[in-house]
């Protein structure tokens, strides 16, 4: 009796890709703040897991779609993470936001102007430098 054994190994390197998601409506600053300090929490991705609460309501769409095998696929994986970030106005300080997120240390706080304020600081901004133009045109 004669056996012939042949043993071959494919190996591929999967290509890798950031996926950039839409934005919130959450001001620039907050946004910074929160990719630099806030805590995240990973969690891995598969086309057949249910994503997680806090996914699916912003990218579950976009997600679902993305991990979806394409030809000569077996399966896809993603890493994704994400933290909890809260918007709070008060009504003591209308022109202000408060965003609230978790930091390793424990919630952090940041204080930004209201759209409201900052179009009224852009327009006595405008208004200042049309006045120092006439200022000069003048003079």
């Amino acid at each position: 009796m004669t056996v012939t054994w042949t043993e071959g190994v494919i190996t591929r390197t999967p290509s890798t890709s950031k996926v950039k998601l839409p934005e919130s409506g959450v001001f620039y600053f907050a946004r910074q703040r929160v990719r630099e300090r806030g805590a995240w929490a990973p969690t891995k991705l598969t086309d057949d897991d249910p994503l997680h609460d806090q996914l699916t309501r912003e990218f579950g769409q976009s997600l679902q779609t993305l991990l979806l095998p394409h030809q000569q696929e077996i399966a896809r994986h993603a890493t994704a993470r994400y933290t909890r970030l809260a918007r709070v106005t008060v009504a003591d300080h209308p022109h202000r936001v408060y965003y609230v997120f978790p930091t390793a240390s424990g919630p952090d706080v940041l204080v930004l102007p209201s759209q409201q304020r900052t179009r009224q600081l852009a327009a006595i901004l405008i208004g200042a430098l049309v006045l120092l133009a006439l200022i000069a045109r003048f003079t």
